[in-house]
């Protein structure tokens, strides 16, 4: 049962981040729409802190969820085979699939980047 759990807090923490990313491309696209649009909706976020701190914590909150769920399933994943196997064949598996681990770093290197260059100053 714990592992079901798992994998539902992994995919709903995903889909969570997922629908952000979107929300946050559509506001920064309002820059082609002209400096007043998007200046409008830069000053509507501050008008708003509680909703803005708000969903900066809910972020927090699934970020670390998805990773500690992720490192979770690694270790359980891990556990259920402690032997490797002699040749390693990706019968099914894709790229993705396969590049999960630093697809994840980077993309976190990024979020840094953009957080410190961007929030932090």
């Amino acid at each position: 049962m714990r592992l079901i759990s798992a994998k539902i807090i992994m995919a709903l923490s995903g889909l969570f981040l997922i629908v952000f990313i979107i929300g946050h491309l559509l506001g920064n696209l309002q820059i082609f729409l002209g400096p007043e649009v998007f200046n409008a909706y830069s000053e509507l976020l501050r008008q708003y802190p509680i909703t803005l701190w708000s969903v900066r914590i809910l972020l927090i909150a699934a970020f670390a969820s998805h990773i500690v769920t992720a490192i979770y399933l690694a270790n359980v994943n891990r556990q259920a085979r402690p032997i490797n196997y002699s040749q390693k064949h990706n019968v099914k598996a894709s790229l993705a699939s396969r590049t999960m681990l630093s697809g994840g770093l980077v993309l976190l290197a990024f979020l840094l980047f953009h957080l410190a260059h961007l929030t932090w100053r």
